[in-house]
């Protein structure tokens, strides 16, 4: 509410002569002035009327002298996303058993601790090769990330970044591979070798098929095919 104009005493007439009627003798000095208390709430009741009951609660609000003020609530800015699919990746042996004809399979490490930046997420991996000298191998790379909050999404947002980040370089999507969320042949510009990319869950997966010498070129159709068999059996591996 805008407050009303100033009150404002116009000018006193000046004190009569000596001797006039009414007025004290010489030696009082001048009358008490008249108070304007009166006037000044008459003025402001006067605006609160004609402003109505609106300004009549803005009036009591603005005149609450409790030192309170009213606040909105807070909001939560708490991360929400899918709970974690995975807490553990699969062995090995049960990938190997899905695809036909593969190299005799390495000793696996099994799971271990995996280097990140990401401090919402344990993450952890595992790696499967099968190799045999004058034939093509193939290694699967597995990766877990686990939401060290429950509920938070952490983990699957990690591995979808895992994936997104493999194909910003150019690669070719696969519309559908097994279970995964997202695969496709990612550039490792070698021409030895094919690679697969996929995500699944809160799990990525990399899928590396070498030629007998992985220095030389090989037929990338082939290539492209066996990636693709031994990603589709780590896809069912992993559930």
């Amino acid at each position: 509410m805008q407050p009303g104009p100033p009150y404002q005493q116009g000018p006193q007439p000046p004190y009569p002569p000596q001797g006039y009627p009414g007025y004290p003798p010489p030696g009082y000095g001048p009358p008490p002035k008249k108070s304007n208390t009166g006037l000044v709430i008459g003025l402001v009741l006067g605006a609160v009327v004609l402003l109505g009951g609106g300004g009549v609660a803005a009036f009591l609000v603005l005149s609450d002298d409790s030192g309170s003020s009213s606040s909105a609530a807070p909001t939560s800015s708490k991360k929400t996303g899918p709970p974690d699919k995975y807490t553990s990746m699969p062995g090995c042996e049960k990938i190997g058993n899905g695809v036909r004809n593969l190299p005799p399979l390495e000793t696996p490490k099994g799971e271990e601790p995996a280097s990140t930046s990401n401090n919402d997420i344990i993450y952890t991996s595992s790696s499967c090769s099968w190799r045999e000298y004058g034939a093509p191998s193939a290694l699967v790379t597995m990766y877990l990330a686990k939401s060290k909050e429950p509920g938070t999404g952490s983990g699957e947002d990690w591995a979808k970044a895992g994936y997104d980040n493999a194909m910003s370089d150019g690669g070719e999507v696969i519309p559908t591979l097994a279970k995964a969320t997202k695969a496709g042949y990612n550039n490792i510009r070698s021409e030895g070798q094919c690679s697969i990319k996929l995500y699944q869950g809160n799990v990525e997966a990399q899928i590396i098929v070498s030629g007998a010498e992985p220095t030389k070129p090989i037929d990338q159709k082939l290539c492209k095919e066996n990636a693709l068999k031994v990603a589709k059996a780590t896809s069912e591996a992993i559930g």
